[in-house]
Parts: C-alpha cells; structure tokens; sequence
C-alpha cells in the first residue's frame, strides 16, 4: 500500500517505520523544515555551533516497550544518560532535588534531538515545509484505486491508499473535519473535540563564557517561568553557558494577545533573573519559540483511532492517546504500525 502519514513527529515516524520495514510506501508531509515534531533541535551558528533541544527536552518513560527502544539508541550512540533528578525553585530559592519526586534516569541526544527523528525517518520518503490543508475521500478502494488524496500546499494531487494522521488533537480535527461526510470520520470528530492543549514559549538564550553551573534542569513555581534547562550539560562544556526557559501555559497565552513577542522575551528575561541571578536576565544573544499545541490537558484511553473501513483506511496516532509525554507517543505510533502491518501484510 501507498501510505500516506501527516506530521513527522515520534508517532508518526515510529508508525511508518514499521510499515516501512513491512514491505509499504510510506510518505511523510511535514509542515516545518525538519524532522521531530517536538522534538526539535535549533542550531545557532556563531564563533562555535550550538545545538538547542527547544522542544522536548530529554526521553524518559517505564513501560518495556518504550525502554526497549531507549536501548536501542543507546546502542546506536543517538542518546546518553542525562540525570536521575531535578532541581527546584520554589519561595526564592533553587532546592538540588524536587521534594517527593522519585529519581527516574533521562535521556538526552547529544547530537540533538531530531537526530532521534532522522534516525527514524531513514525508510521513508519525505516532503518537508508541506502543510497539507484537507483530505478528501475520491472513492474506489485500496484494491483497484487510491481511495484517498491529499491537499498540501504544493502538491496538486497526492493519492494514497492509506492516511495516518500523526499531528496535535486540534490539527487533526482539522484535516478530518475536511472530510467528514464519511461516518467513521464524524465519529472521530467527535472524540477529538474533547482534547485541549496547554500552550509554552520556549526561550533559548546564549551567555557566553561563564563557570558553569551544578544544576541541569529546575522546575519552577514561578508566574512566568516552568522549566529551565541547563543545554550546556548536555553537550561537552565549551566554557559557553547555554539555557532553555520555557513559560508556563497562563504566560504563554497572555501571549498571544500582543503583537510584539519581544514583549514576552523582555519578561521572561527578567523572571531568569529573578530565578537565577542578574546574570541570566542579560544574555549575549536570544531565540524564542512558541508550543501551542505543547500538552494534551487530557488523553484518550485507546491506542490509536481508525476507521472500521479496510478499504479506506485512516488512523490517528499522537501524545494524546494513553498519556501526555513523548511516552506516550512512541507507543501509539507503535501500537497502530504493529496492527496494520498485521491487518495488512
């Protein structure tokens, strides 16, 4: 089958990796540049590159399947062993451990953490910076005709016999609502208008030469700011301090209502200060980017959806199925690839 998957995110690219590996054509459209969905790694060319993890930070996760695919990037070289804790800033003070979290080794790719994508993605055809607008169902079926075309931006018609949706709850509503005179789609629609997502501005910062300091990442009870992470920890220190600031979701979305995002750095360059010191508020160069589809608030306790037509096939995968975390979306793009390249081998 010609299977055509929207978003390269983990979900999407651990699904097509294994109808890949099952004898498919798998294409991938992807509306940035580059692999990795939240997973993504930003590079800043300057006396010496670096390297900012301004999506998801590090992997973690239990279950077995999960720590069976850690252990095979740890084989390949893609990821190292970050940390087991995480520090605190809560009443004006940074604490070296969260009081009441249990220790749980992370992971970070030290070569960035789309490498984990480009890794994925090696048995997968690709169109990056393709934002596909609608799908349409054009009848026939799988066995004598593609039952399916995309729309994107540039591609005037692209059939496949199978689609996986594979992007944030909200952008799938989207793509299915263009095609929902289908029953099975109406149905998805349906469930998919239940799930939100919590919003974050991801701040990079670069300080130049400075000591550098014990923590890797705090987390913070802070108006503006939730997490900051140490990026020079996870690299071989070049005597550059590097961070990540990401805002908390009632920041970010006040936001949104201003025109200017230098108003949102200004502001989250003083809480760094107010968290770290006066040093951190006054970097020699800064970045931001903003997550709006950052969190699912809530998750669907399935897998994966898909239609109940064999013919026309379709399917959504994601972080919003039986969690939050990268976790999460991992196993739903390996739940769904594993059942359809059984259902059709």
């Amino acid at each position: 089958m010609k299977i055509a998957i929207i978003g390269a995110g983990l979900s999407g690219l651990t699904a097509g990796r294994i109808l890949a590996k099952a004898g498919h054509e798998v294409v991938v459209f992807e509306k940035s540049k580059g692999y990795g969905g939240r997973m993504s790694t930003r590079r800043r060319d300057g006396a010496s590159a670096v390297l900012m993890d301004h999506g998801a930070p590090y992997l973690t996760g239990t279950s077995p399947d999960f720590r069976n695919f850690i252990d095979e990037l740890l084989e390949k070289g893609l990821i190292n062993r970050w940390t087991d804790t995480v520090s605190c800033y809560t009443e004006g003070q940074i604490l070296p451990e969260m009081p009441g979290r249990e220790p749980r080794e992370q992971y970070i790719a030290p070569d960035g953490m789309n490498g984990i994508g480009k890794y994925l993605g090696r048995w997968m055809d690709f169109y990056f910076s393709e934002k596909v607008g609608g799908i349409t169902h054009i009848g026939g079926s799988r066995i004598k005709k593609s039952p399916w075309m995309i729309n994107s931006s540039s591609i005037n018609v692209f059939e496949a016999d199978a689609v996986v949706i594979a992007t944030p709850a909200i952008q799938a509503y989207g793509l299915v609502s263009t095609a929902q005179d289908e029953l099975d789609l109406r149905k998805m629609i349906t469930v998919l208008d239940d799930i939100s997502y919590t919003s974050t501005i991801s701040f990079m910062a670069g300080y130049g030469e400075r000591n550098p300091v014990e923590w890797k990442a705090i987390v913070c009870d802070h108006p503006v700011l939730a997490w900051i992470c140490n990026e020079s920890s996870k690299r071989n220190f070049s005597g550059d301090m590097n961070i990540i600031a990401h805002s908390t979701d009632t920041f970010a979305k006040k936001m949104t209502e201003e025109d200017d995002p230098a108003i949102a750095r200004r502001q989250i360059m003083k809480a760094l200060g107010e968290v770290l010191g006066s040093w951190a508020a006054r970097p020699e160069w800064q970045q931001s980017h903003m997550w709006r589809y950052h969190l699912p608030r809530k998750h669907l306790d399935t897998p994966f959806l898909e239609s109940e037509d064999d013919l026309a096939p379709i399917a959504l995968i994601g972080d919003y199925f039986q969690g939050r975390s990268m976790e999460a979306a991992y196993l739903s793009g390996l739940r769904l690839g594993t059942h359809w390249a059984e259902k059709f081998s």
